[in-house]
């Protein structure tokens, strides 16, 4: 459970990107044709499960943004994270970078991936997380795809660079996409500021690589600005015993550095701050930039 001193910490939002070892983004391997897929050795469920057990012990729930084809071939994994009160999210059905497919591809992806979803879950399904944070400024052509199919609520954008994604000049708030399609709320990334650079630092290998106190340090830098936190994790991330994928030099580093000490830190980390769906986290936020969708981009809104 998390500690009294927690317990007056603001809320921050706890995701899991459910998907499978293999599902590796940008990088060729032996598994990047969704057909090899069902002869992998398959560890998604008992890494989830173990997921499920910090949670249940830290009395957390959090937002799984799952692969529909993970959902499709498991799915009592879903109905038993639904059934333990947590928000089943969508992650794609094949986990493919969204600005290396046209938009008639994403939307027939994204249908797919719903329906599996939707129906498993029993959950609505609101919120879409890219696969590898890919929603870069050349495909936010997808926004008004995912809302006019129930999305409202988008966990994509890096308010920093990155390999498959990034968005360096847009706000680090939480904030409001106007679509002719419905308002979307979209919730960045949590980033800060070492030295000169803008980095994640709560999710993925930045969690893995960064000491806890330098995490702890970016959740309160945040929280100082008034600002939620996300954290986000991989269920292959709390297994060092996982098959290895032949990865380039730093890819395999990013890949798979620390990954003994993922779950003591993750534990840590439920222990020292406040954690729940992305949805609930969203109804504690106050103050909501404005931004318009025009012709493909996301602009500012002007103060009336």
């Amino acid at each position: 459970m998390p500690s009294p001193a927690a317990m007056k910490e603001p809320l921050n939002a706890f995701c899991v990107d459910l998907e499978e070892w293999f599902h590796v983004c940008g990088t060729p391997t032996d598994y990047s044709n969704p057909d090899s897929w069902n002869s992998a050795a398959a560890h998604v469920v008992k890494d989830t499960e173990v997921l499920m057990r910090i949670l249940d012990d830290a009395g957390t729930k959090g937002t799984f943004l799952t692969v529909g084809w993970v959902a499709e071939k498991y799915p009592d994994l879903i109905r038993a994270l639904a059934d333990a009160g947590h928000e089943i999210g969508c992650h794609s059905y094949h986990h493919q970078l969204v600005y290396s497919l046209t938009p008639e591809e994403f939307e027939e992806d994204l249908l797919r991936a719903l329906d599996v979803l939707r129906r498993i879950s029993g959950q609505p399904v609101k919120t879409y997380r890219a696969p590898g944070f890919s929603m870069k400024r050349e495909c936010f052509w997808a926004y008004p795809i995912l809302r006019k199919h129930g999305i409202e609520i988008d966990v994509s954008i890096v308010p920093a660079a990155r390999d498959h994604g990034g968005v360096q000049d847009i706000t680090r708030d939480p904030f409001i996409l106007h679509l002719e399609e419905g308002d979307m709320k979209c919730f960045p990334v949590s980033v800060m500021d070492i030295g000169w650079r803008t980095v994640p630092f709560s999710g993925g290998g930045y969690l893995r690589l960064f000491p806890q106190s330098l995490i702890n340090a970016g959740f309160r830098s945040n929280h100082r600005a008034g600002r939620v936190g996300m954290a986000y994790i991989h269920p292959r991330e709390i297994n060092p015993h996982q098959p290895r994928l032949s990865l380039p030099a730093l890819k395999s580093f990013k890949y798979y550095v620390n990954m003994a000490t993922t779950e003591p830190k993750l534990c840590k980390l439920l222990e020292t701050f406040r954690f729940s769906t992305v949805a609930e986290t969203l109804t504690t936020v106050q103050y909501w930039p404005e931004y318009n969708y025009v012709n493909g981009e996301i602009l500012a809104a002007r103060a009336a």
